[in-house]
């Protein structure tokens, strides 16, 4: 193949060497096979010679149906060969021609991140794998959260921050989720550990609110809220964010200030009117005060928002029992 299309060459340029031009003689050539990663030829892939001497000069041609490229009538001196094809790959390589030398420079096709992976050193391809590796984990781990496995997304946080034990986000959603699970000790850590990496990070704190408050700390979930309101930009109160009114209103709610609870329920609203839990506490604080009429409402709002939502039992008993 082209052991015999290079000899052929090799025999036209001697049949001709005698009557060539001395300055033909003295010029030097280029030439190779371009291959795919699987080492099949790449036929209309585009080589590029461009002089590295201080002269702005370039060649162009394309490889045959061999995957072969010539080029001729080149002066000595440094070149970057560049070979490439959309689909398939790239790569390039330094050429230090000698006047009438031939120079054969075989080059397979590679993509953008295998040529940059191959420039790194050791310590930082092992560093660039340790990113994929926690980014694997980490979103396979939010795909557990979201199909129901709360217990193989700590399995898959955990290796995460195996790999990449400076990750703040995946301290944080361990912490979620060991919380989901009852496991406040293990909570706790997990977000105190993303607090050590991240010390202003609003969701952080209301993450850390919503567990002292499922746990009844409720001096301790008031001061992790203010602190994700002031961080979120809300100031010293809760502010615009909802997550943040909206655990300040279970704050309340938890230490029997049912007038102030019911207020920060309405603001979360105001908010975010497709809050959920929003419209089931509002028709809790409702119907603690014998506003039935408009309890029932914001507890059919709920189910049609949350149908599935973890206070559906609750409402749906309550609307059975206050309605006609």
């Amino acid at each position: 193949m082209f052991e015999t299309s290079t000899l052929r060459r090799s025999m036209v340029v001697l049949a001709i060497a005698a009557a060539a031009p001395a300055a033909a003689q003295n010029s030097a050539r280029v030439f190779g096979v371009i291959t795919d990663p699987a080492g099949r030829i790449v036929e209309g892939a585009t080589i590029t010679l461009e002089f590295q001497g201080g002269l702005a000069r370039s060649y162009e041609m394309t490889t045959n149906d061999e995957g072969e490229y010539l080029q001729m009538g080149l002066m000595r001196g440094p070149y970057l060969l560049t070979a490439s094809k959309d689909g398939v790959g790239i790569n390039r390589v330094s050429v230090d021609l000698l006047a009438g030398q031939e120079v054969e420079r075989n080059l397979m096709l590679r993509t953008v991140e295998e040529l940059y992976r191959e420039s790194l050193s050791e310590e930082e391809r092992a560093a660039l794998d340790a990113r994929a590796a926690t980014s694997d984990a980490f979103d396979q781990g939010l795909a557990a959260v979201r199909g129901g496995d709360l217990a193989g997304a700590v399995t898959l946080f955990q290796a995460a921050l195996q790999a990449t034990p400076d990750c703040a986000e995946c301290q944080r959603n361990l912490g979620i989720v060991q919380g989901r699970l009852g496991a406040h000790d293990e909570a706790e850590a997990a977000f105190q550990a993303a607090l050590g990496l991240e010390p202003d990070n609003a969701a952080t704190y209301e993450g850390l609110a919503e567990l002292y408050n499922a746990q009844r700390r409720f001096d301790e979930a008031a001061e992790a809220s203010a602190a994700a309101a002031r961080l979120s930009g809300g100031g010293a109160g809760a502010g615009d964010n909802a997550t943040a009114v909206f655990d300040q209103g279970l704050i309340f709610w938890n230490a029997g200030r049912l007038d102030e609870a019911r207020q920060q329920f309405e603001r979360t609203l105001e908010l975010d009117p497709e809050h959920g839990e929003a419209h089931y506490w509002l028709g809790m604080a409702n119907l603690n005060a014998g506003r039935m009429a408009e309890a029932a409402a914001e507890f059919q709002i709920y189910l049609e928002r949350e149908p599935n939502g973890r206070f559906a039992s609750t409402a749906t008993g309550i609307l059975s029992s206050i309605q006609p």
